[in-house]
């Protein structure tokens, strides 16, 4: 074990960008488009700046003629009741949007930190530990990104494309908007500018698909990037009682710095994220009370494609909510198991001042780093439970009310 440390100790990361890249692909795909992917301050910020304006234009020109629609013109309102999921996620898509633009400072300070921490491993051991955890945060995106897609494009695209037709003032009939909206300012009956609007739908529609999805898989691949800080910690501080005393404070000098960076990069995620959090849970708690009751109100109408659309929908959600919930969850379990593992070691065999400081680790892991939404609750499982219980409430509500 003392000679592979020694040996660990000229180990350079020669795949560090290729690793970065891996862990991040996904969410720079999705957020480049809509120019909120954190880049260097030598990008052209004009470009940028008018990029997000159009990006910003383009979902309220959705987002605020639906709702106009939903509110005062529709003339069944029971019937519509299902759309709100639907303003909802839109309106999750702006706040989040919106979040990362304010904190993009501090978003791409995580994430040039996450490159330097690549780029400095120690050992192809830690290495391996956190391509593992960025292994993880890919299949969760994966998963939420199959879901997601799968019963929203249906949602934008099919579903307006099997729908009942509209009987127009002159006979004749169209196809429904995929979102039925009021322009104030214009009239969209007349050809081609409801073909337009038809069209400029579908594709806002999915712009603000990918926007979640965007933000959802960054913020995942972060989070999972500091539990694997944490993990790469846990197996060193292992590690040292196993080496014998030799060079010990010097090893021992280099994990507490370790633990220390991975205590501020778990603050500097809640410090940047934790309004994402927080819309995150209560907006998801909304979305799927509603998406139940649209589960219902189709089943009832016997459309077996929409029933199964909305379904899609709503697991989709569940989904988020889970692995959101699982992630900090685990954030705050291997952040508490460093302290759980410096105390089983033999700490009382070794030097008096070293196990003072071993002493001192104990302590600083015994406020275990950990998620909130906006400081009000932690993200953990227990969160999770909240909503599907807050969620079920809402939706017996709901359908005692449009009884």
């Amino acid at each position: 074990m003392i000679e592979e440390i020694e040996k660990n100790s000229n180990y350079r990361n020669v795949n560090y960008k290729s690793d970065i890249e891996y862990a991040v692909r996904v969410a720079k795909i999705l957020l480049t488009p809509i120019g909120i992917w954190p880049r260097s301050n030598s990008q052209n910020n004009v470009r940028l700046f008018s990029q997000t304006a159009i990006v910003f234009v383009l979902m309220c020109f959705l987002l605020i003629p639906h709702v106009i629609y939903t509110y005062f013109d529709c003339e069944d309102l029971t019937r519509y009741m299902k759309v709100i999921a639907a303003q909802v996620f839109s309106l999750l898509a702006i706040i989040k949007f919106w979040t990362i633009i304010i904190n993009k400072k501090e978003i791409r300070f995580c994430l040039l930190k996450m490159e330097m921490q690549y780029e400095n491993i120690d050992s192809e051991e830690d290495r391996l530990v956190m391509m593992n955890c960025a292994k993880i945060g890919r299949f969760f995106t994966a998963l939420y990104l199959g879901l997601c897609y799968g019963g929203a494009l249906p949602y934008h695209i099919i579903l307006p494309l099997i729908s009942e037709r509209i009987v127009m003032k002159n006979n004749t009939t169209r196809l429904p908007l995929p979102y039925l909206s009021n322009y104030v300012f214009f009239l969209i009956e007349d050809s081609p500018i409801y073909e337009i609007i038809f069209f400029s739908q579908m594709v806002v529609s999915t712009i603000i698909l990918s926007t979640n999805c965007g933000i959802y898989s960054l913020v995942v691949t972060i989070i999972m990037h500091c539990c694997g800080l944490f993990e790469v910690t846990n197996r060193r501080m292992v590690s040292i009682s196993m080496s014998g005393r030799k060079n010990i404070r010097d090893r021992l000098r280099d994990i507490v710095q370790f633990h220390l960076k991975a205590v501020e990069f778990a603050e500097m995620i809640e410090k940047a994220l934790n309004v994402v959090f927080l819309s995150e849970m209560l907006g998801c708690t909304v979305i799927i009370c509603f998406l139940e009751y649209g589960v219902i109100v189709e089943w009832a109408d016997n459309k077996t494609f929409s029933t199964m659309t909305y379904f899609v929908l709503m697991t989709a959600i569940f989904a988020n909510v889970f692995i959101l919930s699982f992630i900090g969850d685990r954030l705050k379990q291997v952040s508490e198991r460093v302290g759980e593992t410096t105390y089983f070691i033999p700490w009382y065999d070794l030097p008096d001042d070293v196990a003072k400081n071993i002493q001192t680790i104990i302590l600083r892991a015994s406020r275990p780093a950990s998620l909130s939404g906006a400081k009000l609750f932690d993200i953990t499982l227990q969160a999770f439970c909240d909503v599907c219980k807050t969620s079920a409430a809402y939706f017996n509500f709901l359908r005692a009310m449009t009884v």
